[in-house]
């Protein structure tokens, strides 16, 4: 927003209510904005950034509203990374959507998708990742303008020093070891090289890697893959939305999952990075009502 003060007035000109936006800076600013939403009554949010952004305000939301109804969540796309808001299919620019959204709720005519929020240590997001995914992700804000063509250029490189047995592989590429427990079912003790849970089918790129996760809107799809020696011949597989060998990920769908790791890790959610002390609860959480205008 800070880079784009015009659009920033753009929508505060289409708000049907003015005396309701709200810029928070902080989060204590953003717990204070979503209270003044609960006290009001609003019956929808509409959220103006990306992932990080969504995920921060989705935080305190669930924090403030503690167990009351949760109101319906526009996202209007505009940050550096919009993978929910891509799930949703939203057409357009950030002013677009939220100009159809207020056009769609004046007429009575809001459609709306549900999908359970993740939750991780009191956080609540969409896409949890850990391993080569935290790694990818440093490789992605290193540079100075993010963008989709920069997580492909990223994605690339990685796949290429994979095949010669690079630097960058062997960077991105450090099995750690964990015990993998999905609603009850344990998976062992094994080096394991990234993992993967989230309640969207599609992570970016083209790729609906865990299309798994649209079959029931209550759980989530987990991938943990374990060979990087296996993974780069299933990329075609994975780019046309194909089931991965058993034996190159450990691929499930549940709704809690425990992960139990010999030392502390880093893990990444909807894009932000947070620290594990090495053992870590993923659960997923309520369902939430998101437009789809």
């Amino acid at each position: 927003n800070r880079k784009h003060p015009d659009r920033l007035q753009k929508l505060i000109n289409c708000a049907p209510d003015r005396d309701l936006v709200r810029l928070p800076d902080s989060f204590e600013k953003m717990d204070a904005a979503m209270e003044h939403f609960k006290q009001k009554k609003v019956d929808v949010i509409a959220i103006n950034g990306g992932d990080g952004t969504v995920h921060v305000a989705l935080t305190s939301m669930m924090k403030i509203y503690r167990g009351e109804q949760l109101p319906k969540i526009a996202i209007l796309k505009g940050g550096t990374m919009n993978m929910t808001a891509t799930n949703l299919k939203l057409r357009g620019n950030t002013v677009s959507i939220f100009k159809r959204v207020v056009k769609a709720y004046k007429e009575r005519e809001l459609n709306c998708k549900q999908i359970s929020l993740l939750k991780v240590n009191e956080r609540y997001g969409f896409i949890f990742g850990s391993g080569a995914v935290c790694t990818f992700m440093d490789l992605y804000h290193r540079s100075s303008n993010p963008s989709p063509l920069v997580a492909a250029k990223s994605v690339l490189a990685m796949a290429g020093s994979m095949l010669v047995h690079g630097k960058l592989a062997q960077e991105f590429f450090r099995p750690t070891w964990q015990e993998l427990n999905a609603d009850g079912f344990s998976f062992g003790r094994a080096p394991y090289l990234a993992f993967l849970i989230t309640t969207l089918p599609s992570v970016g790129l083209g790729m609906d890697l865990t299309f798994r996760a649209k079959i029931d809107p209550k759980k989530a799809q987990m991938l943990a893959f374990r060979d990087k020696a296996k993974i780069v011949p299933q990329v075609a597989r994975v780019w046309l939305g194909r089931s991965v060998p058993p034996d190159v990920v450990d691929d499930t769908v549940g709704s809690r999952f425990f992960i139990n790791g010999e030392k502390s890790f880093r893990y990444t959610l909807d894009g932000d990075m947070y620290s594990s002390s090495g053992k870590l609860v993923v659960e997923t959480g309520p369902l939430l009502d998101l437009v789809t205008e």
